[in-house]
């Protein structure tokens, strides 16, 4: 399991912001692994978070940041 400091510890920026359960903003993942309505999983050059629930879909898809709507249930990092 990594520290929680580690994630920091990249050149490029990673910043997550979860808005209650109903949306998240990620910044520094440029890679999406997986799509599905209960699963999204991003991606960099050295790290990978999922996001689980239902209804998820990606609202915003930008080469900064991505914005992912939809019930979230959990997010798991690797």
């Amino acid at each position: 399991m990594k520290r929680i400091l580690d994630f920091f510890k990249t050149e490029t920026p990673i910043f997550i912001e979860l808005r209650g359960r109903e949306a998240m903003l990620a910044q520094g993942y440029c890679r999406i692994s997986l799509y599905s309505p209960e699963r999204i999983t991003l991606s960099n050059e050295k790290y990978t978070v999922s996001v689980y629930g239902s209804a998820l879909e990606l609202r915003r898809l930008g080469e900064e940041a991505m914005a992912i709507d939809g019930r979230i249930d959990g997010v798991e990092f690797a």
